[in-house]
């Protein structure tokens, strides 16, 4: 099984005020069935599992049903007795491929899905979950939305996803998505402007200016695609 490593201590507070209306916003309950408290098509990237193909780095290949387990970063597959199991030796996979969907695994990230190819880099995302607010338990053991917490106990696996030891309270997430690049040598970036200026550096003055001039929004899928196909298209990247 995976390395895991215990983290207590972590600082989960939000500035403002959750609103309890929003829909985006997932609550999840404290103790050891908390994963059951979300939806289980919100824990998925696809709403049923799919034929897919899994290739080593050894080249090797192996097939069945497949998706990938968001709120707990594993790739998971059915096995022939139908229970629902998480690929082992994730340091061993190339990629996954799940439908018409491909991912890649980098040991800091877990899996990454492609999104588009280009000549100097790759674009990729990761969805994940991530914390509004903790709360902790009032009387009769009902958790209190006003009274928020800045410390549990928590497991932070090698993939970076969050799992969570039993304890009292519930826990307010909702869901989001980290853009990351690939560049040419297989080393994985979360997007930015600087992570973009360090693997061109010969193009600095080029990318930022185009950066200010098509005002770049690093959150959006259209942007970045833009971003890219342009560093690609610079004779000296």
């Amino acid at each position: 099984m995976k390395t895991i490593i215990c983290l207590s201590g972590m600082i989960l507070l939000l500035s403002g005020t959750l609103r309890a209306q929003n829909p985006g916003v997932i609550r999840v309950k404290g103790g050891p069935n908390w994963q059951r408290s979300v939806p289980l098509g919100e824990r998925y990237r696809y709403p049923q599992f799919k034929n897919g193909k899994i290739t080593y780095t050894s080249g090797q290949t192996a097939t069945g049903r497949l998706n990938y387990n968001i709120l707990i970063g594993e790739m998971q597959f059915i096995d022939i007795k139908g229970d629902t199991l998480s690929l082992a030796n994730e340091t061993t996979v190339r990629e996954v491929e799940v439908g018409e969907s491909r991912f890649r695994y980098d040991p800091k990230f877990g899996f990454i899905e492609v999104i588009s190819e280009h000549p100097a880099a790759s674009l990729t995302m990761k969805p994940v979950f991530k914390t509004v607010r903790a709360e902790k338990n009032g009387g009769y053991n009902q958790s209190s939305g006003t009274s928020a917490i800045s410390q549990y106990k928590s497991f932070i696996g090698s993939n970076g996803q969050l799992s969570r030891l039993e304890q009292e309270g519930d826990l307010l997430l909702e869901k989001d998505v980290v853009y990351l690049m690939v560049d040419r040598n297989n080393r994985f970036y979360r997007l930015n402007r600087a992570t973009v200026l360090k693997t061109f550096p010969k193009s600095r003055s080029e990318i930022d200016a185009f950066l200010k001039a098509e005002s770049i929004d690093f959150k959006k899928e259209a942007d970045l695609k833009k971003l890219l196909q342009f560093c690609s298209s610079l004779s000296n990247y």
